[in-house]
């Protein structure tokens, strides 16, 4: 029999059980405390994301205006910029177009600076240009500073009494040269993965693509072969460039002579493995070269070699936009009653093409009679003296004119080695012209005096530009880039 004391702590522990009046008030606490530190946690995280989001927004908005104040800013000759960054206005406007800044303070609107600084065993003048307050499309207030550092001394070729009205001048543009690689690269991805899918389907039906240890059946599975880190890889390895063609064409529109550019590439893919099934009709016959055949359907690669391309014959094309630099599609427009009598071309050769396919088209539609063209071969900054030499001493560019007008003249220094190096090959120069002569062989052929009184060698500073765009002293974006000014004689 239980004592009345083990029956009491026995009861006591049962309705101690049964007690139902919930949680007590430290739990409650608790669990507030609990939710707080986690509903803070939250909280945070998606402020950090939300300011990330915004200051990434800005930033690539920033980017653009940037571009956009870079080229603006290359438009214009040094003396220009000074008088416009000091007060001076060309055509009743100051500073850069459409570039506005809000007074706060007495440093805020356009200036510039000047310091002396040795290149080589000479001094050249290094500029910085500001911006101060620029006021943005977002409403806020950023800071634009500009820095011209002499480069080199470049020697180019300038036309005497050069005239807005009668000559028009495409100004090259070294930078979409340097990004073409990527920019098929890009059009590869883009717009023909499916199609290099197709051609392998169509070509080796039995074929079949390895991406690292999976392999992927392009019969069955021809969506996969290229997407995404396949066509990525086809892409960046072996994607070649084959033509850079630069069409100029001159028109007569509506009463009003007009100079039209168009820039396209074409590229293709060459090398590139697949891996077939072994002992499968789609095999090549070299496949095995001697060695023991592999078991049968083990996955074999097919070796990369010159013959093996896409497209099998011909080439992918593509168009770069000139929209940032002529908006409206010319980079000349004048009256018919004006005249127009020349054209220059500031041209930067192509050099990573096939052998000769950098070509240059000019289209005279307009019927102008007595036309002269001056085709100026440039000299990029920003490729070394050595490698310069190698690569002009294996350059050769194409030059093909169509006109239906008599008197067409071609003066050009494409046979010219820009590096000082030897003669580089001459171009091939096609198409209906009454003659073309090279500054570079004065004397040893015809009609060279013509071309020496209206075109002289000069020397020009190249400079490297920066421009930085800074927030509270903290830089938001930054680009670099080149351009060339005449040296005052």
């Amino acid at each position: 029999m239980r004592s009345k004391k083990n029956i009491s702590l026995f009861e006591r522990l049962i309705k101690l059980h049964k007690d139902e009046r919930g949680m007590t008030l430290v739990e409650v606490i608790i669990a507030m405390m609990i939710l707080t530190v986690v509903a803070v946690s939250v909280l945070q995280s998606l402020t950090t994301a939300m300011i990330y989001n915004k200051k990434a927004r800005n930033r690539q908005e920033m980017t653009l205006t940037a571009e956009s104040i870079m080229e603006t800013f290359k438009g214009y000759d040094l003396d220009s910029l000074k008088d416009r960054f000091s007060g001076g206005t060309i055509g009743g406007v100051a500073g850069i177009e459409g570039v506005v800044y809000e007074s706060v303070d007495g440093n805020s609107g356009y200036r510039y600076t000047a310091a002396t600084i040795p290149l080589g065993s000479e001094t050249a003048d290094e500029y910085t240009f500001y911006i101060e307050d620029m006021k943005a499309d977002n409403g806020q207030l950023y800071d634009v500073t500009i820095t011209a550092t002499p480069n080199s001394i470049e020697k180019i070729m300038v036309p005497d009494n050069m005239e807005t009205t009668r000559d028009a001048i495409y100004k090259g543009d070294r930078s979409i040269d340097s990004s073409a690689l990527q920019k098929a690269k890009e059009d590869f991805k883009n717009n023909k993965q499916s199609d290099l899918a197709n051609y392998f389907a169509a070509s080796y039906s039995d074929a079949v693509f390895k991406s690292g240890s999976d392999i992927i059946t392009i019969k069955d599975e021809i969506d996969k072969i290229f997407e995404p880190a396949a066509g990525a890889f086809f892409a960046e390895h072996y994607v070649k460039l084959h033509e850079k063609k630069l069409t100029i064409d001159i028109v007569n529109n509506g009463g009003d002579y007009e100079v039209r550019p168009k820039m396209s590439y074409s590229y293709y893919m060459e090398g590139f493995p697949y891996y077939v099934r072994a002992e499968d009709t789609s095999m090549p016959d070299d496949e095995y070269d001697g060695a023991t055949p592999a078991a049968p359907n083990a996955i074999v690669e097919h070796e990369p070699d010159t013959t093996i391309r896409y497209p099998a014959s011909g080439f992918i094309e593509f168009e770069i936009s000139l929209s940032s630099s002529y908006p409206d599609g010319h980079f000349y427009k004048n009256p018919t009653a004006a005249g127009l009598d020349r054209l220059f071309v500031y041209y930067y050769p192509q050099y990573n093409l096939d052998p000769g396919c950098d070509t240059i088209v000019i289209n005279n539609n307009a019927g102008i009679p007595n036309f002269q063209c001056y085709l100026l071969k440039q000299r990029a900054a920003d490729i070394s003296e050595i490698t310069m030499k190698t690569k002009e001493n294996g350059y050769k560019a194409n030059i093909d004119i169509n006109n239906s007008a008599s008197g067409f003249k071609i003066f050009h220094n494409f046979d010219d080695n820009i590096a000082d190096g030897s003669s580089t090959t001459a171009p091939s120069i096609t198409g209906t012209y009454e003659k073309a002569v090279s500054y570079t062989k004065a004397g040893s052929e015809p009609d060279t005096t013509e071309l020496m009184e209206n075109f002289s060698e000069a020397e020009a500073l190249s400079y490297k530009l920066t421009l930085e765009i800074t927030q509270n002293g903290r830089t938001v974006t930054k680009l670099e880039s080149t351009m060339n000014e005449r040296i005052n004689q």
